[in-house]
């Protein structure tokens, strides 16, 4: 993800010194930055489940408790799931499809079905994430899907950090 970060970075401000310095311009870097996104945002999906730093709304789970909440958790992973396995499933379509056809990007020599295979790498990767993270719940090694103060709660506790020995 740094790697594609810096590409854009890079490739942007490339365009930038070019165009109002020079009068000049890259006519491919556009498309390579937006490329570059693409696979910074569907590697990035799967991290942030990984490392639990996605965006949550807790509106309705954090009043939820005892069953109620863990049947919740367990829909919520579920549709997570069946999502992200739909997404994956169209995507690998859709390149399997661009490499039937063989033309290549508008501005750049390369492959257009290896341009977006990001795509379905993407979705299969956020995929396994769901996954773990299901199966994780479901054996009871995490009780807490989402970030924020219950969670660091939870990792900071005074047993976790020493042990199980508290000064209190």
């Amino acid at each position: 993800m740094a790697l594609f970060l810096a590409i854009m970075t890079f490739l942007t401000a490339l365009q930038v010194v070019l165009r109002y310095v020079f009068n000049s311009g890259l006519i491919w870097s556009l498309e390579a930055t937006t490329y570059a996104f693409a696979w910074l945002v569907l590697l990035g999906m799967a991290y942030g489940v990984r490392t639990r730093s996605h965006i949550a709304v807790e509106l309705v789970m954090s009043r939820l408790q005892g069953p109620a909440h863990r049947y919740a958790t367990f829909l919520t992973l579920l549709i997570c799931v069946v999502y992200s396995l739909l997404m994956f499933y169209g995507s690998l379509v859709f390149v399997l499809r661009l490499f039937e056809l063989g033309n290549e990007a508008r501005d750049l020599p390369i492959a257009r079905w290896l341009l977006n295979f990001m795509l379905p790498l993407g979705f299969a990767l956020l995929t396994l994430r769901f996954l773990e993270l299901g199966w994780l719940f479901v054996k009871g090694s995490i009780k807490h899907l989402g970030f924020g103060e219950q969670e660091s709660t939870v990792l900071l506790d005074d047993e976790n950090l020493t042990g199980g020995k508290s000064d209190r």
